[in-house]
């Protein structure tokens, strides 16, 4: 061997453990950089001529567990979905308060019925009428703060949404930007290491938002899919998701009628075909639109059935009642004394009423003025009851139309009137009443002249959009739970709540100060069982009272909160444990960077000191020549 040749070989040899010194360096300045994976230098031996002259580096790898990497970023995505589902389920307990909780609903409807208790005890003391009234307002008001709640949620939701789109736009150009430089840096034969952990810390970012796919062509660039296979990278080439955040979103603006979906290279232009919403099946991106598009919508639908129930049992009960307000003039200036909230499209339509309904008016003590009326039995319409009614007021008022076909109701001063059902004891003395009022074509069936006309209402529940209000078989029911309110002049003059009906025979009807038939049937519609629906999303059907569904509310979404905290916990236990099984293969271990660097120092003063061992040779000869 020529002392020119080991020469050479020490030579190369101090290069790469110069080289190696270099990467060992460089792990150990990046031991706590997150998404930093330890870099190794590969080294070959060089020939020439079949035979050995040094060594070389044959390139800086990372060392890392490509399945191990697929698997942090699969569960990357399902840690993303279940922090936001527990952290906005978690968010919801406080609407309902918690069992034994003075401020759960439960115990809200609880002490409505025991105001009714109250002043069916007392019906006359007029401070018991006014709190059965203030805790009606106080029952309302906390459902009007639920739904108010709610929607916020969804508004935040939303502007999650749009927060998470511009964070995976980042990262998209990101990805697209390393892999427009990979092909020429491989081309070159530089090291590609800490691009790629660049571009592998932009992938798990989006996966904390969305499931993807990926994979890795033969000139290193990523291409990068979401869960449906649209393609969102390729090559140096980024797509765009686009977002339209909402400014107020309310129970009846649902995805896709008035809520924005998630799309791709729209240009600004979203259509269905260009919306990928469907595609996102997990990450904090799918756990966002479940909020605010399946999770909260079901939450609201459990309200707002509740809601309904509350005002139609309520209602029913309330409408049998003769304390309706005083007449205040008949005057068209004159606010009208009883308004009806059912409006008819065609006022001629077909009813059918199953039983007599007997009119009174009465003054200002409860004696009856003049002589009893008659709505009779059988087929009519409802522009045939009033006109019956009409008639029978005579001089004393009138009942007409409004604009929406409502009936309205306007009685001479100091005088009201009171509807008497002659209905079965089974209906609680309500008349059954027959009406198509959804138009199907199918007769419906009501209880309860009064309260089919919603003339006496203690609950109204206007429509959120607007138009004739909701009540049972009519208007949008979706968002009652933040329109529900007490009937204004109940608030104004507590005296008219229903405490009693009209007793006595033909002609002798009165209405006695101390008559409780109404307020204890209003206590103890609370006792009564109902029929609640199943909810998508939600709780199924059950019978049970008003307090009782609003605990079948609580304990359904205080299990779906605690199931999706067992999944958070779970996915966050798993997540670390992938990622402490990568970080064992790709981290950088101080004590063994140590260890290597004390390696090649040797191998790097073995090779310095074969160099000088040469040099000294060198100059030996050249003595020797002299």
């Amino acid at each position: 061997m020529s002392l020119t040749l080991a020469m050479n070989n020490a030579l190369s040899g101090l290069q790469v453990n110069q080289s190696a010194l270099q990467v060992i360096s460089n792990n150990i300045a990046n031991v706590n950089t997150p998404g930093y994976s330890r870099k190794v230098l590969a080294q070959q031996t060089r020939t020439l001529a079949n035979a050995g002259v040094g060594v070389e580096v044959a390139g800086i790898n990372r060392q890392i567990n490509q399945f191990l990497q697929r698997d942090l970023v699969a569960n990357t995505t399902a840690v993303g979905y279940a922090n936001v589902t527990a952290d906005y389920l978690n968010r919801t307990q406080t609407l309902f308060g918690s069992v034994g909780n003075n401020n759960a609903l439960g115990n809200s409807i609880t002490s409505l019925a025991t105001a009714f208790e109250d002043m069916a005890v007392s019906p006359e003391i007029s401070a018991h009428q006014f709190s059965a009234v203030n805790q009606a307002v106080s029952v309302a008001q906390r459902f009007n703060q639920m739904e108010d709640t709610v929607e916020a949620m969804r508004l935040q939701a939303d502007i999650e949404i749009n927060s998470a789109v511009t964070t995976i736009n980042q990262q998209l150009e990101i990805i697209a930007e390393i892999n427009s430089k990979m092909p020429q840096t491989l081309a070159l034969n530089q090291p590609t290491g800490d691009l790629e952990d660049a571009r592998d810390t932009a992938l798990e970012t989006i996966a904390d938002y969305m499931d993807v796919q990926h994979f890795i062509n033969n000139e290193g660039e990523m291409t990068v899919l979401t869960g449906g296979g649209s393609q969102l990278v390729s090559g140096p080439n980024s797509g765009t998701l686009e977002h339209s955040q909402s400014t107020l979103i309310t129970a009846t603006q649902v995805y896709p009628a008035n809520l924005s979906g998630i799309h791709l290279n729209a240009g600004g232009t979203p259509t269905p075909a260009n919306d990928v919403y469907d595609q996102i099946n997990s990450g904090r991106l799918a756990g966002l639109l479940e909020m605010r598009d399946v999770t909260l919508p079901a939450i609201t639908a459990q309200i707002d059935q509740l809601a309904g129930a509350t005002r139609d049992e309520i209602n029913r009960v309330h409408n049998r009642g003769a304390n309706t307000p005083f007449g205040l003039g008949t005057a068209g200036a004159d606010p009208a004394t009883m308004s009806g909230t059912r409006a008819f499209t065609n006022t001629g339509d077909p009813l059918t009423l199953g039983d007599d309904v007997t009119m009174v008016i009465l003054d200002v003590d409860g004696n009856i003025v003049g002589a009893p009326g008659t709505i009779s039995a059988g087929a009519t319409s409802p522009d045939g009851v009033r006109n019956d009614i009409d008639t029978f007021l005579g001089a004393l008022g009138s009942a007409t139309w409004t604009a929406d076909n409502e009936m309205e109701i306007k009685l001479a001063p100091g005088n009201r009137l009171a509807f008497l059902d002659n209905g079965p004891t089974t209906q609680a003395g309500d008349s059954q009443i027959d009406f198509d009022a959804d138009g199907d074509a199918t007769a419906d069936t009501f209880y309860g002249l009064s309260n089919f006309f919603g003339l006496n209402n203690l609950y109204e529940t206007p429509q959120l959009g607007g138009g004739v209000g909701a009540m049972e078989l009519q208007g949008t029911q979706t968002g009652i739970s933040k329109t529900i309110r007490v009937r204004d002049d109940l608030i104004t003059n507590p005296e008219y709540i229903s405490r009693g009906r009209v007793s006595g025979t033909t002609p002798n009807f009165v209405l006695g100060a101390g008559n409780n038939e109404v307020a204890q049937e209003l206590a103890n519609a609370f006792g009564e069982n109902f029929a609640f629906a199943s909810i998508a999303n939600g709780p199924p059907g059950v019978t049970t009272s008003l307090s009782g569904y609003a605990g079948t509310i609580l304990s359904y979404n205080s299990a779906i909160t605690s199931a999706a905290a067992s999944e958070q916990e779970y996915r966050t236990f798993l997540h670390q444990d992938i990622e402490t099984r990568v970080l064992s293969e790709s981290g950088v271990n101080i004590d063994e960077e140590l260890s290597n660097m004390v390696v090649f120092q040797n191998a790097y003063q073995a090779s310095a000191r074969i160099v000088q061992t040469a040099n000294e040779m060198f100059d030996t000869l050249l003595n020797l020549g002299n």
